[in-house]
């Protein structure tokens, strides 16, 4: 049985050729013909089903649309975050993440937005300290879906080799609020009154509600557990002497996992070798395999009409009984009605299990990976926390004395921002098609993209140092070096959750929307805790002292990154059951 001694236990190329949940089969080598030359072709995975609402087949406008949804949503949560509990936006999605998972993605965006848009408003009638404190507190309530639902949503609608492009583009949007509402929340408040913040961020939240109620269909979509086929000896592939053995997938492995057959399995089969206690990830000689994409199984005899109406057969996915015994049988294709708008703003969806949907999320902290990006994301948000503090007070006096204009400090931070969302956009993709081609069986594997945040968690932790530098030693033209630092910490915060909340939804499917929750407590606590103690610390031991306690932390954290980018996939296979089991 796969677990942390026997994935650790593997050879390279057993490792290289296992398919544990999250390794993908995105190139054929050498399959598609282009003039008349032989060329890789890129597969989409997941593979979408024949129904027009699922939404990997929804129209290239529709996915637009709905992202455009969920992203002005996320900026404008974001936004307005200069001015409500940060903790509850932590802490909020201990439920809406479950009720999503019960009750679909479609009216938790819609509930949460429309709470953040009533809390909103109700601030524009009161002024009451108390009051106040309690509206914050629902924003936040309305805002924290914005870091765990919404790249659910981004991660449900587009192919495995998309998704770091669109995540880019996402996270962008999450990251750029915040930036946005401190540069304009000074001059609203200089000029208007606090109080005209809330007039702005409801105006701004009535926008992201519609959106929300007219562009953002339902994502959350139940399709067949993928089943990688061995691949298929290329044409013209003058590597393919070198190729690993094929991965042997002995179907009694998991017993939740469910396969579709080709047409050629039709009738009852016996998964063969049962004294080999079903170990998924031992490899099989390519001989064995290259024949059939099911190796460890023997056909059964079966007519000719039915081999003929299979040809026309839409086989539904086969569940592995306990008896080891695959039960199939014929089906006529499903007619699947038309996606059309009307249909697109149905809510309905109850998948029930509502005790176990609650617990689930906090199962997930067995998982390695999610303890690396909560600290790190968890680190990066608080680091903006305190910037955004304590800078514009450091702007505001002297030898500065840039008064309403301390909100320029975050011009910095929206540069950074960009250049982050560019650097994602350009090679989060590229990395994992290039890594894919490299490979002998076509195999993507979500630890490709992770090394590309090496630089920027480089850059992100030497901002906390560089920023307390500049304040420990103020001087007529240092306030560059304020900008300058926080343009450093916005570029790493625009790509950490790019990448690593890709990486989670790869590797883990419907479990990344729980590792999100948890991702999101620990986002929550520890910019609280850390601008909660911050202004006290600076008193007493100066700008340095904290900054750089800061950077060693923060260090700490990006080292974390290592383990996973050489030994990812061992832990993958390591926690394959557990991954497969609780879809």
């Amino acid at each position: 049985m796969p677990g942390w001694k026997y994935a650790f236990s593997l050879s390279r190329e057993a490792v290289k050729a296992a398919t544990p949940p999250g390794t993908a089969r995105l190139i054929e080598h050498s399959m598609a013909q282009h003039n008349g030359k032989y060329i890789d072709r890129v597969l989409n995975f997941p593979t979408p089903t024949a129904d027009p609402a699922d939404p990997l087949n929804w129209a290239p406008w529709r996915k637009f649309a709905c992202l455009t949804a969920v992203s002005l949503y996320a900026f404008v949560a974001n936004f307005a975050s200069a001015v409500f509990n940060v903790l509850v936006l932590g802490l909020g999605n201990i439920f809406w993440v479950p009720l999503a998972n019960i009750f679909g993605r479609r009216p938790i965006l819609i509930a949460s937005s429309l709470v953040l848009f009533a809390a909103t408003v109700c601030g524009t009638f009161t002024s009451d300290f108390r009051r106040v404190l309690l509206i914050r507190i629902f924003q936040g309530l309305g805002s924290s879906v914005a870091e765990t639902i919404g790249p659910a949503i981004v991660g449900d609608m587009f192919f495995f080799h998309e998704r770091g492009t669109w995540m880019a583009l996402y996270t962008a949007s999450l990251a750029s609020g915040s930036v946005v509402g401190g540069i304009c929340g000074g001059y609203i408040a200089a000029r208007y009154g606090w109080f005209c913040i809330f007039i702005v961020s409801s105006a701004l939240a009535g926008a992201a509600f519609v959106c929300a109620v007219l562009l953002a269909p339902e994502t959350l979509y139940e399709r067949p557990a993928p089943c990688l086929p061995a691949p298929r000896i290329p044409r013209n592939y003058r590597y393919w002497h070198r190729t690993t053995p094929a991965p042997c997938l002995t179907l009694g492995t998991l017993p939740s996992m469910h396969m579709t057959l080709p047409s050629r399995f039709l009738g009852s089969l016996r998964v063969m070798d049962p004294d080999r206690n079903f170990t998924w990830y031992s490899s099989s000689s390519s001989e064995d395999s290259s024949s059939s994409d099911l190796s460890s199984v023997a056909p059964a005899r079966f007519s000719k009409q039915a081999r003929s109406l299979s040809r026309v057969t839409a086989l539904p996915p086969v569940p592995i009984t306990g008896n080891g015994m695959i039960h199939t049988h014929i089906q006529l294709p499903a007619r699947h009605r038309p996606f059309t708008y009307l249909r697109s703003l149905r809510c309905g969806m109850y998948r029930g299990n509502v005790f176990y949907q609650f617990v689930r999320p906090w199962y997930t902290l067995r998982l390695f990976t999610t303890w690396v990006v909560m600290l790190q994301y968890g680190g990066l948000v608080g680091g903006v926390a305190v910037i955004s503090t304590v800078g514009p007070q450091i702007l505001s006096l002297p030898p500065y004395a840039w008064g309403q204009n301390s909100g320029l400090l975050f011009l910095g931070a929206l540069a950074g921002i960009l250049f982050g969302a560019a650097y994602s956009t350009v090679y989060a993709d590229r990395r994992l098609t290039d890594f894919a081609k490299r490979q002998d069986h076509g195999f993507a594997e979500p630890e490709s993209r992770v090394p590309i945040l090496l630089p920027s968690l480089a850059v992100a932790t030497g901002a906390f140092l560089v920023f307390g530098f500049c304040a420990q030693y103020p001087a007529e033209g240092r306030w560059v070096g304020l900008v300058f630092a926080y343009g450093m910490l916005a570029f790493g915060l625009t790509q950490v959750p790019s990448i690593w909340f890709n990486y989670l939804i790869d590797s883990y499917a419907q479990l990344a929307s729980d590792c999100f929750v948890m991702t999101c407590i620990l986002r929550g606590i520890i910019p609280f805790a850390w601008t909660f103690f911050i202004s006290q610390w600076i008193q007493s031991d100066g700008f340095l002292v904290p900054f750089g306690s800061f950077t060693v932390m923060m260090g700490t954290f990006s080292l974390l990154t290592v383990p996973l980018i050489w030994t990812g996939k061992r832990m993958r296979i390591a926690t394959a059951r557990f991954v497969v089991g609780n879809q």
